[in-house]
């Protein structure tokens, strides 16, 4: 369960009714529940709406929101990857092994000839949350979390590593991507180097099933993605499983856009 008073979600959500512009809207938001989503599919497609109600009736209840900016997908696997720790059994163990993980994923971007000293201080702010959840004192509260991620400078930090993390996966596993390397606008093939500096690098471009699947596998991690289109499925969404774990990381997708999605009645692992 979250343990979000109502005055901090107030807080965290000050002003995003009144906000139109999305690049002024909060880059994560705090949880609201998933009937908030319903609502703005009230006149829309019963497919969607039948999506929905399966979702809430099966738990999962509550949707944080990221910003969505084209970064959405790891703002939403950053907030997922960081409560994931905070609600575990084990915070301060889950906390290392994440760390350690990221670890791991230095040497594929060393290879990628990426500038260490770079990578290194983008990598820092996620470092140091992570860091901060195995502290047995004071961990972080999911308010401080959500404040700390709602930061431009250390979250945009945390962007940029993530997709250098995803590049560099994909750059030491080529014949593994190769077949999912198209173009969005065109359709058409490219090469390796062609879509990491096109698709993965910048800041502002949508994540599809290969940085998602990169990025699971670069961090040893699952990632369970609940599609919510149009799609006919005869009970219940389109589940679309990346990488491996026990205990995946759920977002919410919807076309062009990330969001995390939990069930408030969270059981601890």
């Amino acid at each position: 369960m979250s343990t979000l008073t109502d005055q901090e979600i107030m807080k965290l959500m000050e002003g995003m009714d009144t906000q139109q512009d999305v690049m002024v809207k909060p880059l994560i938001s705090a949880p609201v529940p998933l009937l908030a989503v319903r609502e703005e599919y009230k006149n829309g497609s019963e497919t969607v709406l039948g999506k929905l109600d399966w979702l809430q009736s099966n738990g999962w209840d509550q949707v944080w929101r990221a910003r969505g900016d084209g970064d959405c997908f790891y703002r939403a696997f950053t907030l997922a990857f960081l409560l994931r720790i905070l609600r575990s059994s084990d915070p301060a163990l889950s906390a290392n092994l994440a760390y350690d993980a990221i670890q791991r994923a230095l040497p594929a971007m060393k290879q990628a000839n990426f500038d260490s000293d770079l990578y290194e201080e983008f990598l820092d702010p996620l470092l140091a949350i992570v860091r901060s959840l195995a502290e047995d004192t004071a961990p972080p509260t999911e308010y401080a979390l959500i404040q700390s991620l709602q930061d431009a400078e250390k979250s945009n930090c945390i962007v940029v590593a993530l997709r250098l993390i995803t590049s560099a996966y994909i750059r030491a596993n080529p014949t593994t991507f190769e077949p999912f390397l198209l173009s969005p606008t065109t359709f058409l093939p490219l090469t390796v180097d062609d879509f990491c500096r096109q698709e993965v690098e910048p800041c502002g471009k949508e994540a599809d099933h290969a940085q998602i699947m990169a990025l699971a596998e670069a961090l040893n991690t699952g990632i369970l993605v609940a599609y919510l289109d149009r799609s006919d499925v005869k009970d219940g969404v389109n589940w679309v499983d990346f990488g491996h774990g026990d205990d995946p990381l759920t977002l919410l997708y919807r076309p062009g856009h990330y969001d995390v999605l939990t069930k408030d009645t969270f059981v601890v692992s």
